[in-house]
């Protein structure tokens, strides 16, 4: 055999192995975007939602969104007064905040911005590793955020910082941004808070940074070991913890987040498990 003709019949090999153990003809770095092609979606219903939303961000006296619907401030707050008999993020700034930035605050600045690439990393890490699981979890994430954003466009609600700037809660400053100074990154709060500036205020009601963080936990359970369960339990949990502390999000936010996200996994479940039924 010619050396030519031998580096032909290896080029083949090289591409049924790769086809074999990737299952697509595409590389690696092709699937790396098609797996992350439907998120896509989520970033342009945010878009519409923030859209609706801008009256209520003037301050011109506008006092309904695009659709009709009107701020809710006191709401969450009353409810999360009642349950706790204050309101829990000016309860715990009262007793945490302190005149610089402390060691909690680093922490809380690293969880709150992991939400930013979590969503995206687990599905890579899904396309890859559970592809038979893929399709599940685009459902689950879709499902969630779409039903999240459109709670958003009926019932926009400000969150604690926002509603404390118009005098209806105690005082509460946004600080999911300050923990960066404590760790000497000035630049990445900056950029925190650059983001935040462009994203709609009146997005908190379910918080999708609480349901995200559980949403992960849940998927991954049947997949990964005892120890890594806790592990994504505490995750969901601190991150809960941190937006009622940093101003984000009141308790009922993060829970009606929770409950999104429960119901979107289950959503998930339920239709493949009819997708199944019906190819049997």
């Amino acid at each position: 055999m010619s050396t030519e003709a031998q580096a032909r019949q290896g080029a083949r090999v090289d591409t049924d192995v790769s086809r074999t153990t990737t299952g697509s003809r595409h590389g690696p770095i092709a699937q790396f975007l098609i797996s992350w092609s439907p998120l896509s979606a989520i970033l342009l219903a945010y878009a519409v939602a923030g859209w609706i939303s801008a009256p209520l961000e003037t301050g011109d006296g506008a006092t309904t969104n695009r659709v009709g619907a009107p701020l809710h401030v006191s709401g969450p707050a009353v409810a999360d007064e009642r349950l706790f008999g204050a309101v829990p993020t000016v309860w715990l700034q009262e007793r945490l905040l302190a005149g610089s930035p402390q060691w909690y605050d680093a922490v809380a600045a690293l969880v709150y911005v992991t939400h930013f690439v979590t969503i995206p990393l687990l599905t890579t890490l899904v396309w890859f590793q559970l592809r038979e699981r893929f399709t599940a979890w685009l459902v689950a994430v879709l499902s969630m955020s779409f039903v999240g954003i459109a709670i958003y466009v009926a019932y926009p609600a400000a969150p604690p910082w926002l509603a404390s700037e118009s005098g209806d809660i105690g005082p509460v400053a946004r600080i999911s941004h300050v923990g960066w100074d404590y760790l000497h990154l000035d630049a990445v709060g900056r950029l925190t808070q650059l983001g935040q500036s462009g994203s709609n205020p009146v997005a908190a009601m379910p918080s999708l940074h609480a349901g995200a963080a559980l949403l992960v936990a849940l998927f991954l359970w049947p997949s990964v070991s005892r120890w890594a369960r806790w592990a994504l339990l505490a995750y969901a949990v601190t991150m809960a913890a941190v937006l009622v502390y940093t101003g984000e999000h009141y308790v009922v936010d993060v829970l009606a987040g929770w409950l999104v996200a429960a119901l979107a996994l289950g959503l998930a479940s339920t239709s493949l498990a009819r997708r199944a039924r019906v190819g049997t």
